[in-house]
Order: structure tokens, then C-alpha cells, then sequence
């Protein structure tokens, strides 16, 4: 992917009458407003994305989900300045020595069912792609019927892997040769 069609993903969808969404890069500044935004889930929303219904999240969750790392690539989706989605990929590097991206995604609660979770997905997606990645992985949890199928609908190819009480999702990202075989492409249905 060019830059010129990264830039493209920078740019406002409408979303809801009055105004478009906004999509960028979470910088340092945003972290008061992405404490308010996580603040202002739902407990259900929140158990969905973190797995617990803790709030507020933690120091080192928080600088996470604004991009505090090397590693970390965060995007949130705005409206009138106001927070209302955020998508995040944490990559690191696999056994087999391939690039993968943990990938996390979370919608306030009126914004969700109006493709904004759709729209981030794509921008973290590409995003992770551009910087090389082959694999991506998503820990859900089984009642969040609506990642599940957002996931197998994006990618039927998709496996997956049930444990304890996540589901890890594991896509291999088309356009990386050999990403199946190379980064340990065993069908985790099979696990």
C-alpha cells in the first residue's frame, strides 16, 4: 500500500446525519479523551473488549491504547472531536520469526451497528499490512457474536482456536508469499 492510499484512509465517512466520522493516528494528547472514552462504555462493551469490566483501565493500558509503545499502532474514530471508536494493533514477531499484529477494536455503544468498527478494522488493517505484517491474531471473547462474525465474514479463510474462554482468531494477510507455510500456518481449527 502507497501513501498516497494510506492518506486516503485518513478521511472523514459520514456516519450520522450531522456530521462525519473521522479516523486518525491516537497521539499523546488523546489520552485524557480516550480515558473518558473507556470510561463512558458500557460494562458489557468493556467486558467484551478487555475481558473484565474494570474501569478505569489501568496506567499501562491506557498509554497502550494511545500508542505508547514502539510497537503499537492505534487509531480512533471522532466525531466532533468526541472519541467514539478506537482500534489498535500490537505487533510482535513469531516463533518463526514472522511479523503479527494482536489486533483490538472497541465502538461506544450508540455508535456501534453504523460501520464504524468496520471502518477502523480496515484502517488498522492496512496500516499493518504497509508496515509488513503477515499475521493477524484476535482474542474474542465466544458471546461476542459480533466480532466473530465481522471476522469470518472479512475473512472465511480465517482459524481459529477455542481455549479457556477466548476464541483466538489467526488471518493470514494475502499478498505475503508463503505467510501460511512460513509463520507456522497449521489450521488452528485443529488445535
Amino acid at each position: 500500500m502507497n501513501r498516497t492510499q494510506l492518506e486516503e484512509l485518513d478521511r472523514p465517512v459520514a456516519a450520522r446525519p450531522g456530521g462525519a466520522v473521522e479516523y486518525r493516528s491516537v497521539i499523546a494528547a488523546d489520552c485524557d479523551a480516550m480515558l473518558s472514552f473507556l470510561t463512558g462504555l458500557s460494562l458489557r462493551t468493556r467486558f467484551l473488549r478487555f475481558f473484565a469490566p474494570a474501569s478505569p483501565p489501568s496506567p499501562a493500558v491506557l498509554r497502550g491504547m494511545c500508542g505508547g509503545g514502539r510497537t503499537t499502532d492505534a487509531i480512533v474514530a471522532t466525531h466532533d472531536g468526541v472519541i467514539v471508536g478506537h482500534g489498535m494493533a500490537a505487533d510482535g514477531l513469531s516463533p518463526e520469526g514472522c511479523l503479527v499484529s494482536d489486533i483490538g477494536l472497541v465502538v461506544a455503544d450508540r455508535w456501534q451497528n453504523l460501520g464504524i468498527g468496520s471502518q477502523v478494522l480496515d484502517r488498522v488493517v492496512a496500516r499493518a499490512t504497509a508496515r509488513g505484517v503477515s499475521v493477524l491474531v484476535m482474542d474474542v471473547l465466544p458471546e461476542n457474536k459480533q466480532m466473530l462474525a465481522m471476522i469470518s465474514r472479512r475473512w472465511a479463510g480465517a482459524g481459529y482456536r477455542f481455549a479457556g474462554d477466548a476464541v483466538t482468531a489467526r488471518v493470514y494477510l494475502p499478498g505475503v508469499p508463503a505467510a501460511k507455510g512460513a509463520c507456522g500456518g497449521a489450521d488452528l481449527r485443529a488445535a
